[in-house]
């Protein structure tokens, strides 16, 4: 028995399917480790499958693949998060059956994605168990998988319409309970096992039946149809911003050189300065790059202008990063600052693209193409650079009255921090406590600081392989032997 090219697909889409399921459909950890090597798997299995394997879909499956083996060693929330919405989004736009040559539209870069899995749902499948000089058994094969889900769908529907009719029919009600007694179906027990080996079964079908329609459709000839946009004549709303920021640059200087007392006066704290300077000079730029982006027109003047504002853009960019720095230096980093610089940077970089593609020449496409591809390795370099430890590391978070120990006690894993924190928290207090002692403590966050430490403790002394992360684990060879009971013991903080 043997199967043909197609067959041998479906094959893999089956055995991939089962890795995600059982590997990332867990209870009580987070499954870092299945998870990378589940979308490890898929991706590769994308790039498999694709027939026309451009430069740009290799370039977009590295920068998938990269941030998949980063869901194994990052631990921390947020970039957990935005790893899985840009390893979704690279790993969609390394299917895309269209060229390069419709990359000069926006809008068909920004929808094409979600597009691509839409139209999926409604293409026909090519790919099943497909054997060589047996129809019959192909058949058959069809047969049984089709007769599974039926099944299964049949199940499904009875297990949710059926409690739904009982609760309103009595005599309903009681057919029901007499033939579940008949069936003995009370001695059923719905343990957590089987509840999660029931959602795992549901995954795996899920996948099964919409991953072969995606690899049918991204390899069709038809493209994905998008609206396009008209070609308007920007020179007076250029020109209009031109001076606007002209004037601006003025008053800011001026901004820039008053003193502390003269921007009190005038209602500011140095924070809200940062936080407004900031936002509204990046929303700014944004704009502007939005302006000098869609504007078609070839005229001298306009050009010119589109220059002067890509310049005046740049310089807005510069400002508010000076303002990021200045506060970062002033009371250390934190997440929001440490984003702030990737902001101003991935803003910068885009503006240097623009520019470069502008005096070259060289097409929007190029310019769209090269803004994903920097764009995915701002992301790359935000995993590798690891704010969480920069920012105990490097530069602490701290108030007007010293260190925030408290912000840093939010720190996830990756900060490699616990152990030095629990230290620097209760070193200074003697053996019998006072109750300011006790609430200063409490007020450090040491209640949650415990409890990190003994959720990593009991998490990596009974290790499951799918829940491994790189960072976590680090960190939990650094306070494996801490005994958190003696420190509750002290500070009177209730038992594990």
């Amino acid at each position: 028995m043997q199967l043909t090219q197609k067959g041998k697909v479906y094959a893999l889409i089956l055995l991939t399917s089962a890795l995600f399921s059982i590997s990332v459909v867990t209870f009580g950890f987070f499954p870092y480790f299945g998870l990378s090597v589940s979308f490890i798997a898929f991706i590769f299995l994308a790039y498999y499958i694709k027939k026309d394997k451009t430069p740009l879909a290799k370039m977009f499956f590295l920068i998938a693949l990269i941030l998949s083996v980063f869901l194994a060693i990052r631990s921390e929330g947020g970039i957990i998060l935005l790893n899985l919405g840009a390893i979704f989004y690279f790993g969609a736009l390394t299917l895309l059956s269209e060229k390069e040559s419709r990359l000069d539209n926006w809008i068909y870069i920004f929808i094409a994605p979600f597009f691509l899995f839409s139209k999926s749902l409604f293409t026909k499948n090519d790919y099943n168990f497909e054997l060589k000089n047996s129809l019959t058994r192909k058949e058959g094969a069809e047969k049984v998988i089709n007769s599974l889900v039926v099944t299964l769908v049949t199940i499904l529907v009875l297990v949710i319409i059926i409690p739904l009719l009982a609760s309103v029919n009595p005599f309903f009600e009681k057919i029901v309970s007499n033939l579940i007694d008949t069936l003995r179906l009370r001695d059923i027990k719905i343990t957590e096992k089987l509840f999660e080996w029931s959602l795992r079964l549901a995954f795996f079908f899920f996948l099964v039946l919409i991953v072969p329609k995606l690899a049918t459709f991204v390899n069709k000839k038809s493209g994905l149809s998008v609206l396009s946009y008209p070609s308007f004549n920007l020179l007076v709303p250029k020109i209009a911003v031109a001076l606007v920021l002209s004037l601006f640059f003025v008053t800011q200087l001026q901004l820039y050189f008053s003193s502390a007392q003269t921007l009190q006066d005038l209602g500011y704290t140095y924070s809200k300065y940062t936080r407004e300077v900031f936002a509204q000079l990046s929303f700014v730029a944004v704009i502007i790059l939005g302006l000098i982006y869609n504007d078609q027109t070839k005229q001298k003047i306009n050009r010119n202008l589109t220059v002067a504002l890509a310049i005046q853009g740049l310089f807005l960019t510069f400002m508010a990063y000076k303002s990021v720095y200045e506060y970062s230096m002033a009371w250390g980093f934190t997440y929001k600052r440490l984003f702030g610089f990737t902001i101003a940077t991935w803003i910068l970089g885009v503006f240097a693209i623009y520019l470069f593609t502008f005096y070259r020449n060289l097409g929007k496409g190029i310019f769209i193409v090269r803004t994903l591809i920097f764009s995915g390795l701002v992301l790359i370099a935000v995993n590798a650079l690891n704010f969480d430890y920069l920012i105990y590391h490097f530069r602490k978070a701290s108030t007007g009255q010293g260190v925030d120990h408290k912000y840093l006690t939010r720190l996830s894993s990756d900060s490699l921090s616990y152990k030095n924190q629990l230290y620097e928290i209760t070193q200074i207090s003697s053996e019998t406590l006072s109750e300011s002692e006790k609430n200063q403590a409490a007020s450090y966050g040491l209640w949650m600081l415990l409890y990190k430490i003994e959720r990593l403790q009991e998490k990596y002394d009974k290790l499951d392989v799918r829940g491994f992360n790189l960072l976590e684990y680090l960190q939990y060879r650094q306070i494996k032997d801490i005994d958190t009971q003696i420190v509750r013991n002290k500070y009177g903080l209730p038992f594990r």
